[in-house]
C-alpha cells in the first residue's frame, strides 16, 4: 500500500495493484467545488498511474453521496482541477483501467454521476439511487443522462416523484452487478474482485474496455454527453403561466 494522496474529502492509495478512491466527507459525503476539485484529480492519478491495472471506488459514512453541499459550500483550492459535468463523466468514463463502484447508503443528484460511467456497480442491500431536483424546482439537466442509464420509464419515474430507486430493483433490471448485506461486506467483497480483475493482463483488459466503449458510443453514448454539454451552455428560461381569466 501506498501512502494515501488527495485531500480532506477524497483519498488515493494503491492495494495490490488497484487504485482505490476513498470519498471521505462523513457522514453523508456531499460534494461542491473544494470536494469535485480533489475528487477530478484522485481519478487522474488512477487514469495515469502506470502501478495499478483496476479502479476501486467507495465511500465512508452513512451515505456514498447525499448530492450536493447546499449548506456551507468550500470554494475550489487554487489550481485545483475544476472540470465541468460532462467531462468529470469522461474523465472516468475514459480511464482505460476496470473500474468498480461500491455503492453504500444514498447515492444522490449529482452524486450518480460519480457511478454510472463506472463498469462495475456494486451495492449495499440498503442503497438507493435518488434525483430531487425537480421537487426543488430545478429542471434536471442530467436528466437525459438518467434516462440513458435507467431507461426512459424508470428515469422518468425517478425525475417526476423524486423516489429512491433501490439497489435491488437495479439489480433485478442489470443496472447494478451484485448487492451485499452492508458496507463492511460490500467492501471487503468489492476489493477482492478488484483485485482478482487487477491480476489480468493490462492490455487485454484495455481492449476490453474499449471494444465495450466503443460499442456503446455507437449506440448513442458519446452523443448523450455532448448534448449534456450543449444543455449546460445554454441559459436558463423561465416561463411563466399564462394569465387565467378572472
Amino acid at each position: 500500500m501506498t501512502p494515501s494522496e488527495g485531500s480532506r474529502f477524497v483519498r488515493y492509495e494503491i492495494r495490490e495493484g488497484v487504485s482505490i478512491i476513498t470519498l471521505d466527507r462523513r457522514p453523508l459525503n456531499v460534494y461542491d467545488a473544494a470536494f469535485n476539485g480533489e475528487f477530478q484529480r484522485c481519478w487522474q492519478l488512477a487514469r495515469d498511474d502506470d502501478r495499478t491495472t483496476a479502479v476501486l471506488m467507495w465511500a465512508k459514512g452513512r451515505h456514498f453521496c447525499a448530492g450536493a453541499n447546499l449548506r456551507d459550500p468550500a470554494p475550489a483550492p487554487e489550481g485545483g482541477v475544476g472540470l465541468p459535468a460532462p467531462d468529470e463523466i469522461e474523465l472516468i468514463k475514459n480511464t482505460m483501467k476496470p473500474t468498480i463502484a461500491a455503492v453504500n447508503g444514498g447515492c444522490i443528484g449529482g452524486g450518480q454521476r460519480m457511478v454510472w460511467p463506472c463498469d462495475i456497480i456494486f451495492c449495499t442491500e440498503d442503497a438507493f439511487f435518488m434525483d430531487p431536483t425537480a421537487g426543488m424546482g430545478i429542471g434536471g439537466i442530467q436528466s437525459h443522462v438518467h434516462t440513458w442509464f435507467y431507461g426512459p420509464r424508470l428515469a422518468k419515474e425517478m425525475i417526476y416523484s423524486g423516489e429512491r430507486l433501490g439497489a435491488s430493483r437495479l439489480h433485478a433490471l442489470g443496472q447494478v452487478n451484485r448487492i451485499y448485506p452492508d458496507a463492511e461486506t460490500l467492501h471487503r467483497e468489492a476489493f477482492s474482485f478488484a483485485r482478482n480483475v487487477a491480476a489480468k493482463d493490462p492490455v487485454a483488459l484495455r481492449q476490453a474496455k474499449r471494444a465495450s466503449d466503443i460499442t456503446m458510443d455507437i449506440i448513442g453514448q458519446h452523443y448523450v454527453l455532448s448534448r449534456m454539454r450543449e444543455l449546460l451552455d445554454e441559459p436558463a428560461v423561465l416561463t411563466l403561466p399564462a394569465e387565467q381569466p378572472q
